[in-house]
């Protein structure tokens, strides 16, 4: 007699995924992030910040000509709070990204990027291009608190929208839940002539009453 036994399918991880995790902090007593900043970058000025910048040629899906890749930016100055990201693989898999300070060229700042490790992302922006070339346009930045923006084929930058605004304008105070964590789904590629599927990104918010 032969015994087959059936291997469980792994569990793609979905929205269903986020809104469980929501529901448990929602359960649970708030907790306000832990912010590690060195002074070196806690203490940049503006310029001094927009002078580190991700290296393009380390961005995820860029080796295997994806239609679209990200770049990450790094907690400093104003974006002092961590965010946590994980890119999700064609089956669904987590795999979180660590931080890595070599991912950036910090310019003409003095900051010592080795002693950096300790650090996270502060947010992240998705660029689209074509997979046969990789002249990239911007497409999306989440970066700072609960901001982001997004653009469309020629155009230009306008106002940044809010994941969530609570209380807006009522005197007991505004209360803005910031993004904590993000999963981002890899794109699938474009058959020629065709337009690229699209890129799927699940945010987690938190606050103090959310």
């Amino acid at each position: 007699m032969a015994l087959l036994l059936a291997q469980p399918l792994a569990h793609a991880f979905g929205f269903d995924d986020v809104a469980e995790r929501a529901r448990a902090l929602a359960a649970a007593a708030y907790q306000p992030p832990a912010i590690p900043l060195a002074p070196q970058l806690r203490d940049l000025d503006y310029d001094a910040y927009r002078d580190i910048r991700f290296r393009p040629e380390r961005a995820p899906w860029r080796a295997e000509k994806l239609p679209y890749e990200l770049n990450f930016f790094v907690t400093g100055r104003l974006y002092r709070e961590p965010v946590r990201i994980n890119l999700l693989d064609a089956n669904g898999t987590v795999k979180r990204v660590d931080f890595d300070p070599t991912l950036f060229d910090y310019g003409r700042t003095a900051v010592d990027a080795a002693a950096l490790r300790t650090l996270d992302f502060a947010g992240f922006r998705a660029h689209y291009g074509s997979a046969t070339s990789r002249a990239t346009d911007e497409l999306i930045v989440f970066l700072g608190a609960s901001y982001f923006r997004a653009i469309g084929q020629g155009q230009g930058y306008g106002l940044s929208a809010r994941g969530l605004a609570v209380d807006t304008a009522v005197a007991s105070g505004e209360e803005f839940p910031r993004f904590v964590e993000f999963w981002i789904e890899r794109p699938r590629a474009g058959s020629t002539g065709k337009a690229a599927s699209g890129l799927t990104v699940y945010g987690l918010l938190d606050s103090v009453r959310v």
